[in-house]
Order: C-alpha cells, then sequence, then structure tokens
C-alpha cells in the first residue's frame, strides 16, 4: 500500500513539474506609400514579311494540351527562320494557327499537323520607362503623386490594383 501511495504521489508530482511554454513572435510593418516610377521598356524590330510554318506535333508534345502545341510550333518557327536568315527573333507577332484534328472513336480528338503564320520580331533598344515616357510633359501632367494620396501611379491598373 505505501508503495502504491508512495507512485502515485510520484506521477503526481511529475505530472504537475511538467509544463508546456509557447513562444509568440509577432512583428508588424509600416504601411510605406510608395509608387511605381521605374521600368524597363524595349523596342521591336519586326520583320517586313510573314512566316510560315508547318509540324506534325509528337506525342509529348501533345499530351500538354493545344497550348503546348501552340508554343512548340511557334518555337519552331522562330528556330527555322533564324536559321533561314541568320537574324534572331524573340517572337511572332499577330500569330494565326491552322490546326487539322482527327477524331478517335472513344478517345476525342488529335492533332495531325498545326500551321502558324507570323511576323517575327525581336526586342532592341532596352531602356528605362523614365527616359521615354516620364520624361514626356504630357505623362507628367497627368501623373498624381501616390506619395500623398495614396491612389495610384503613373502604372495605375496595370498589375490590378
Amino acid at each position: 500500500m505505501k508503495k502504491s501511495v508512495f507512485l502515485c504521489s510520484a506521477v503526481l508530482m511529475m505530472m504537475a513539474s511538467c509544463s508546456t511554454t509557447f513562444t509568440t513572435k509577432t512583428s508588424t510593418t509600416a504601411n510605406v506609400p510608395q509608387s511605381l516610377l521605374s521600368a524597363t521598356v524595349a523596342d521591336l524590330d519586326v520583320a517586313k514579311e510573314r512566316i510560315t510554318y508547318t509540324i506534325a506535333p509528337s506525342k509529348e508534345i501533345q499530351r500538354c494540351g493545344e497550348a503546348n502545341v501552340k508554343r512548340a510550333v511557334e518555337a519552331e518557327a522562330l528556330d527555322a527562320y533564324a536559321k533561314k536568315t541568320g537574324k534572331t527573333a524573340d517572337l511572332l507577332l499577330e500569330p494565326e494557327y491552322i490546326i487539322s484534328r482527327t477524331r478517335k472513336f472513344f478517345r476525342g480528338t488529335k492533332v495531325t499537323s498545326i500551321t502558324v503564320t507570323g511576323r517575327p520580331a525581336s526586342y532592341k533598344n532596352f531602356h528605362s520607362l523614365n527616359d521615354s515616357v516620364w520624361c514626356n510633359p504630357i505623362f507628367r501632367a497627368g501623373y498624381k503623386n501616390s506619395v500623398k494620396k495614396e491612389n495610384g501611379g503613373l502604372l495605375k491598373g496595370m498589375f490590378g490594383k
């Protein structure tokens, strides 16, 4: 009996002495209104001629959907343009797609060929937005200082706000 009382009291003492501590850390940030006054823009060097390129996409390309097939044909068209002319192109302007499909009985459709037509273009003359737009007095006149009024800036609405 003495052993059980001693054992119970020892267990109770150990349970009473154990404690857990919770640490909560908080931080605050100051709301500092700022406006976006610096951005980089570039000019486009657009080719005069339109290019046309056709591929029969592989199964690997088709597995990711129609958007992936369009990106693949654009990339291959720009590579072919670079090999043909020796000029590099970064994007295809005004792309038009002609997609040929075959219908499977139970499995939907399969893209058999895709043709893209467009104008190759490359970026050139990267410069700050301040160089081209901000120095123009017409744009500066319409600018509201967002630091004081907290309601936007030169590029207000461009990023979904």
